[in-house]
């Protein structure tokens, strides 16, 4: 058995404030033929992550309906961690991966230990992680209930430009599934023809610490205790700091925009420090060039901060910037899009799946391009409050946590 995550309890009765009534009837009798069956779904960490976070929320809500819903965390050693660092930047490309049989056989290796963890029965096995990927492959049909358990890959990140020899070693254990999902149709690789393909777009928790509502008096206080004075216009950018999110790219829109509306202040929140030698390289330089400026703010959580001074920053930002994302939804724009705050947004297929330009955000492909987007932001509050509110309806549409719920159990039921 792997490490059972403790889940916090969730009904959709919860959610009738974002939820009309019809629909959770709607989602209750589609779940009603799965009741009781046993599902389990595979991760690598049980925070940090959008996926942890969906995870967190969906899984509680599946026992609502009546599916019997696990969600695990495999088993990893230290020397397991170079593995899964590489394996994971050669996926979403950006930088070329040296990748060796050494790392192969590490990786298998740990995958056949966590098959023999695989002592439960389930009717469906969801992996959620290139990482424990090879399971799999170490536990054959018929070879006792887990064998026999229909398996599901849901790949969260953007596979359109994997290293081709990693993707040629996982491809190899994905032939072995049942089905695949992917965040975006595309997302996903095309040389997989005879698995059945999903696509089940991610989705935010309007109930979370990072998105429930906040009083004034409580995201002034926030604000306050880092420094940040709430009378100034703000923009914000809130991601990692690697080369994906691109911060440095953020600081240039940043003084391209200072230079015309010299009141504005920056902060910059990094939602993850990475462990990873080369970007945290890169995260030194980014904290490093931010410094000698009183008016930005560089946040992390080395800080102590979290989900819920996240919630603050996203509701204080006058402008919410996501300077450029090559792979992946960034989870993190349709979290400040809920919130009603008008998203300057620069290149990025999950990006493009969340702007329209001119409609739920502004869009630009360059420095110059953006800091202009910005600046009319700032200097017209009807626009940008029109832009906040489309946004806000395009996310509660389409990107909330109930219709990820039932994407699953579509998912689910299509195995009857």
């Amino acid at each position: 058995m792997f490490g059972t995550v403790p889940l916090t309890h969730r009904t959709l009765d919860d959610y009738r404030a974002v939820l009309p009534e019809e629909r959770i009837e709607e989602l209750r009798s589609l779940a009603a033929p799965l009741r009781g069956a046993r599902v389990l779904h595979l991760s690598v960490t049980a925070f940090g992550t959008g996926v942890a976070d969906m995870l967190g929320t969906s899984v509680p809500l599946m026992n609502d309906l009546g599916v019997e819903c696990h969600w695990q965390i495999v088993r990893a050693g230290e020397e397991f961690q170079q593995v899964s660092r590489a394996l994971y930047a050669a996926l979403v490309g950006g930088r070329y991966v040296t990748w060796n049989s050494q790392l192969t056989d590490t990786w298998l290796r740990y995958n056949e230990m966590n098959a023999a963890l695989l002592d439960e029965p389930f009717d469906v096995v969801v992996v959620h992680d290139p990482q424990p990927l090879g399971i799999r492959s170490f536990l054959p049909d018929g070879a006792g209930a887990a064998g026999r358990a229909r398996w599901v890959w849901h790949s969260h990140l953007d596979l359109s430009g994997a290293q081709e020899d990693v993707w040629l070693l996982l491809r190899a254990q994905v032939e072995g599934y049942d089905a695949v999902v992917f965040e975006s149709e595309r997302f996903a690789v095309r040389d997989l023809p005879h698995i059945p393909a999903h696509t089940i777009p991610p989705a935010i928790d309007p109930l979370g610490p990072r998105n429930m509502e906040l009083s004034r008096e409580a995201v002034y206080s926030v604000m306050s205790r880092y420094g940040v004075d709430a009378g100034w216009p703000i923009m914000a950018q809130i991601a990692p700091f690697d080369e994906n999110n691109d911060p440095l790219g953020a600081l240039e829109v940043y003084r391209a925009v200072k230079r015309r509306v010299p009141e504005v202040r920056l902060v910059l929140f990094a939602t993850i420090v990475p462990e990873d030698p080369v970007l945290r390289t890169y995260f030194d330089r980014v904290v490093a060039e931010a410094q000698d400026d009183p008016d930005i703010v560089v946040l992390t959580d080395y800080s102590c901060v979290g989900n819920v001074e996240i919630n603050v920053f996203q509701r204080s930002a006058d402008v919410v910037l996501q300077r450029a994302l090559h792979k992946g939804f960034g989870l993190w724009v349709a979290e400040a899009m809920y919130k009603g705050r008008p998203v300057v947004a620069g290149p990025g297929v999950g990006l493009a799946e969340q702007i329209t330009n001119g409609e739920t955000g502004l869009a630009a492909a360059d420095v110059e391009g953006l800091a202009d987007a910005v600046v009319r932001l700032l200097r017209e509050p009807e626009l940008a409050k029109t832009v906040g509110a489309a946004g806000k309806r395009y996310i509660e549409e389409r990107y909330l946590i109930p219709r990820f719920v039932a994407d699953y159990v579509r998912l689910l039921r299509s195995f009857a």
